[in-house]
């Protein structure tokens, strides 16, 4: 890496007992990296590395830090003395074998981003790896994406933005009667989760995470709805307006979606 203090941090980390591996993912490991992109920094230990340790190593390199942060996975977030944000995510190889091996092997999926975590293993990029677990499990996931998991991602997501009892077109179109604005953005997220889960299964690809997805999609699959990247603009543009042809817009992105399921 070009970031001596990034080179730095890693190095004293990886001197760590509790350390296994470390891994770079997110933008910079693919090279999508932009002034506003952070560092995604992947400790993977056998056990957790107190936080009294986690202090003391982090505050030689990092000019602001928050330790022990749980919001989602363990992580100690703040910004290099370089001045690029960083978060070091600490992860347990292990749990990582089991959430992947359910997913890609037992399709066990999720209503959206159901193959975030093997896109982020995929693209790590691996800076340490004492005993080569990190590199071996790079290798057990480097496999073609099946159709039996395509079609466990589309099977329980696709009911969800159509027709089923629960499906979130209904209750977009319920809480705009109600004029509940809240309401209103909160379903077109999920809507919009799973239908990027389809997109993705679709084209066989992994899903790359909650940034940029119009962007990714645009470049990176080979099968794309009908006027795709103006279809997802104005769904946005019409949920902020709470627009009465929102129910309407919804359900013609599901239509093409789904035609786009059925063919290929």
């Amino acid at each position: 890496m070009k970031d001596d203090v990034l080179n730095m941090l890693v190095n004293r980390l990886a001197k760590l007992e509790q350390v296994e591996a470390i891994a770079l993912a997110g933008s910079h490991s693919v090279q999508m990296n932009d002034s506003l992109s952070d560092y995604d920094l992947y400790i993977y230990v056998k056990e957790m590395i107190p936080v009294e340790v986690r202090a003391e190593i982090t505050q030689k390199y990092c000019s602001y830090i928050e330790l022990n942060n749980q919001f989602w996975e363990t992580e100690d977030d703040g910004v290099l003395t370089s001045g690029i944000e960083i978060e070091l995510i600490y992860r347990d190889l292990g749990w990582l074998d089991d959430e992947l091996n359910k997913t890609i092997f037992q399709h066990q999926v999720n209503t959206g981003y159901s193959t975030c975590f093997w896109a982020n293993l995929r693209h790590s990029m691996i800076l340490f790896d004492k005993d080569q677990k990190l590199t071996e499990l790079q290798k057990k996931y480097d496999v073609d994406y099946s159709d039996e998991l395509a079609d466990a991602i589309i099977a329980k997501n696709l009911p969800l933005i159509s027709n089923a009892f629960p499906a979130y077109p209904k209750q977009i179109a319920k809480a705009l009667k109600r004029s509940d604005s809240v309401s209103v953005h909160h379903r077109i997220t999920e809507y919009l989760a799973s239908y990027f889960d389809i997109l993705f299964a679709i084209n066989r690809l992994p899903h790359p995470g909650e940034k940029r997805l119009v962007q990714f999609a645009l470049t990176q699959c080979r099968l794309l709805p009908v006027n795709f990247e103006q279809t997802i603009e104005k769904l946005l543009l019409l949920a902020g307006q709470h627009s009465a042809e929102l129910p309407k817009l919804v359900k013609g992105a599901t239509n093409d979606l789904r035609a786009l399921a059925d063919e290929r």
